[in-house]
Parts: C-alpha cells; structure tokens; sequence
C-alpha cells in the first residue's frame, strides 16, 4: 500500500470516527427538526451524515493541496475533479467528437450509395 493511499485510509476513518463521535455524543432536542421527522434516531443518522460528509469536504481539498500540490477545479456528488483531469476529459471528448464526424461521414456515403443503387434498381424495371 502507497503512502498516499494510506494517509487518505486514515483521513477517511477519522472523518467516520468524527461522524460516529457526533452521533453518540451530540444530545437531542427536546423540540426536533422538520427532518428528523419527529425521531431521534434519525436525527443522529443526519448528524453522522453531515459530520461524515462535511469532513470528507474539507479534507479532500486539503490533502490534494498539501500532498499533491493542487487544488480541485470543482466538487459534485462525483468527487472532486482536478485541472489534469478537465483537460483530460477534453481531450477525450475532442476525439469522441472526431471519430462520431467520422462515423457519420462513412454513413452519409453509405446512405448516398444505397440511394443511387435503389434509383438504377427503379430505372431496370
């Protein structure tokens, strides 16, 4: 196991350990929210959940930033994604686009063909 790996490894247990620490220690109001929808223990889940993922928020920027020296360009519901990455992606993209040009070229030839063959066909009988 790389030593990167293993320091993220940890960073994620401490942010799971910080999310059932919440869980556990955080005490329940008497008057809970609209969506705990009157229970406790589902109050104690959400906490957990939003401890886990404002931890994993904060600790992904920071370690890439301190570790890699980088920072990420944008973070969804996918991950994090970094400057490489984006220019990657348009790379990627950029030849997809190419190769479906391609493609439809070879089809419109194609279709052109069979449309020159169905007018001779139309014209022998």
């Amino acid at each position: 196991m790389s030593g990167r790996r293993a320091i993220v490894r940890i960073l994620v247990g401490a942010a799971l350990c910080a999310s059932i620490a919440a869980c556990a220690v955080l005490p329940t109001p008497a008057d809970l929210p609209s969506v705990a929808l009157q229970q406790p223990g589902l109050y104690r889940l959400e906490v957990g959940l939003v401890v886990l993922y404002g931890c994993l928020l904060i600790v992904t920027p920071a370690y890439s930033g301190l570790a890699a020296g980088r920072l990420p360009i944008e973070i969804s519901t996918r991950g994090a994604r970094f400057a490489a990455e984006a220019d990657q992606a348009a790379e990627r993209d950029e030849a997809r686009i190419k190769e479906l040009e391609h493609t439809t070229d070879l089809m419109r030839e194609g279709l052109e063909r069979a449309r020159n063959e169905i007018r001779q066909l139309d014209k022998d009988r």
